[in-house]
Formats: structure tokens, C-alpha cells, sequence
């Protein structure tokens, strides 16, 4: 099959640094071709980029920034190419907490002929409001083998990697772990502000941000990932954690896709739930290492998410 992929138009692709879902659009190109396909990416926006891309060549185009939906579907319909769109949207599975004008783009998205949505929850919101076309759910992959991998963490710290913004709630693990002084954690990640929580370079450090590279060397180190977010649609940094071998602290909102029942996944309700867990993922962390990796490269790694791609646009 031939396929194009739609990016954002914000970050390059491949995303050197923090761009997840130029990361995605780029693994989702090197294993549909390594399957044999033709991938090409538009990470353009507007009308003449559009038509330059020829998108009435390809078997299907894929949108990965529900953004620009309406302007995709307009084009779908007069030029006559079969359309895929699928939201990144952090609160897409969470209604009450929808803003940024997204319920603008949810009725674009709901006049779609099909969706590729990143979990079952996000699926029930549109089922639950009448979503009529077809709706797949795939979710994300990651390159396992791209991290290294060690049967015994180096450090017994935690990790919180990722933007550091309030939808990820960095500022109240912070606090709490300072006030409980029972863990390490080090923060890594970019920030549009300074930072909003103390650091005493001793319980709470901040590394400032890595690039892509020192993220698949570094994260193994570490006995386990926290992230106490909000809203997730299906984090591609667990995935990650996982493929280098950390247990996984999270909040239910960033746990979609995940086997809730394994010993290694620990579910939050509340920060001091965080810290409470993240002492025993430390602890008990090597005990699991390497269950956690065939974990990840049996049910997410990109081969396996790309082979699932292509038999759903087939």
C-alpha cells in the first residue's frame, strides 16, 4: 500500500528531542516500509502543501493533529482519497476536562468517515455520542530494542520524565516527596516556565532536558517511571519506561492500554499514594526487569503496532 502521514507542522520529523507524536509518525514510517509499504510524511500545514503532496496518490492518508481535521475532511471529500484521523489529545477519553477549543475540533472529528483512536475510553466517547463512521483503537508503539537495557537498575531513584506542565502534576510529587523524604527522584524534561517546585538536590533534582538519544541510554538506570497526570491518551513515555525496564507509578488517567493487574503497575488516586508506591517499585523493581521488557516488546513495540496499522487500513 502506499501511505501518507500528516503531521503537526510544529517540530521536524524525526523529532530529535521531545516530540511524541513526531516520534510515532516517524516509527509508524520505518516499520509500515519495512513491511513492505510506501510511507511518505506531509509535516506541512495549508492548502498548497496539500496539493503538492498529492494525497489522491496514496491507499490512505493518515492525520495525526486533530486540529486539522475539518480541513482534511473537506479535502478528502472534493479530491477523493480515502482519510484516517486519529487525536493526541490529552483529555480526548476525559470530556470534563476538554478546553483549548477541542470541542470544536471533537464535532470535525465526529463528521470523520474513520478514526484510529489511541484507547477504548476515547473509543466510548464517541460511540456515546453517536460517532456513525468506523473507529479502530491501536495504540502507540515504541522502539524497544532502541534502549538499552540492564537486569538491575543502577540507581534505585525514580524517574518523571516528560514536559514538566500542570496537566502532568510534576509540582505536587515534588512537594510531596520533599515532605516525605523517603524517596529520590530526578526530573528531566523541557519547561515553558521556571520551575514551579523546589529542588534540594538531594530527594529532588532537576536534569534539565534530554535528547533522544541520552533518553534510550539513561532511562534504564532507574527503578521506575512516575507520572501522576490528569489526562493521557496513551503516553508513549511508559511505554518507553517499560522498554528499559522500570516499574510504572501512574495516575488511572495515564494507565489506557495497560494490563492494570501486573505487579510491576502500580495505580495512584492520590499523591501520597504516589510516594507510597514509588518506595516499593524501587524496592521491588529487579525483581521484574526483565518480564517488564517482553512485556513491552510483545504487545507494543512498533513492529507489532505497524503489523496492527496495516491490517486495520487494509
Amino acid at each position: 500500500m502506499k501511505i501518507l502521514l500528516v503531521g503537526p507542522g510544529i517540530l521536524p520529523i524525526p523529532s530529535n528531542g521531545w516530540g511524541a507524536v513526531e516520534t510515532l509518525i516517524w516509527n509508524q514510517k520505518t516499520y509500515c516500509e519495512a513491511l513492505g509499504h510506501t510511507v511518505d510524511i506531509l509535516n506541512q500545514r495549508g492548502l498548497e502543501p496539500a496539493l503538492a503532496a498529492k494525497p489522491w496518490n496514496y491507499d490512505i492518508v493518515h492525520v495525526h493533529f486533530d486540529p486539522l481535521t475539518e480541513f482534511w475532511n473537506i479535502l478528502s471529500v472534493h479530491l477523493n482519497f480515502k482519510l484516517v484521523v486519529t487525536s493526541h489529545y490529552g483529555y480526548a477519553a476525559f470530556p470534563k476536562k476538554w478546553g483549548n477549543g477541542y470541542e470544536t475540533t471533537f464535532r470535525f472529528l465526529m463528521e470523520s468517515e474513520r478514526l484510529i483512536v489511541l484507547s477504548e475510553d476515547i473509543l466510548n466517547v464517541f460511540a456515546k455520542n453517536g460517532f456513525k463512521g468506523i473507529i479502530d483503537v491501536l495504540p502507540n508503539g515504541t522502539e524497544t530494542q532502541q534502549f538499552l537495557f540492564k537486569k538491575t537498575a543502577s540507581l534505585k531513584n525514580a524517574i518523571c520524565l516528560g514536559r514538566i506542565e500542570g496537566r502532568k502534576r510534576q509540582a505536587e510529587v515534588a512537594k510531596k516527596i520533599l515532605s516525605k523524604r523517603n524517596i529520590v527522584c530526578d526530573f528531566v524534561g523541557p519547561t515553558d516556565y521556571s520551575l514551579k517546585f523546589k529542588v534540594d538536590n538531594k530527594h529532588i533534582n532537576y536534569l534539565g532536558e534530554w535528547d533522544r538519544a541520552t533518553v534510550h541510554k539513561n532511562l534504564t538506570n532507574y527503578s521506575c517511571l512516575i507520572l501522576f497526570s490528569d489526562g493521557e491518551a496513551h503516553p508513549l513515555v511508559i511505554l518507553e519506561a517499560m522498554a528499559a525496564g522500570l516499574s510504572i507509578v501512574i495516575s488511572k488517567e495515564a494507565s489506557a492500554n495497560l494490563d492494570k493487574n501486573l505487579p510491576w503497575i502500580y495505580l495512584c488516586d492520590t499523591v501520597d499514594e504516589v510516594v507510597e508506591y514509588a518506595e516499593k517499585a524501587i524496592r521491588e523493581n529487579n525483581l521484574y526487569r526483565e518480564q517488564i521488557r517482553k512485556y513491552v516488546e510483545e504487545n507494543f513495540d512498533c513492529s507489532v503496532i505497524a503489523q496492527k496499522f496495516i491490517e486495520i487500513i487494509s
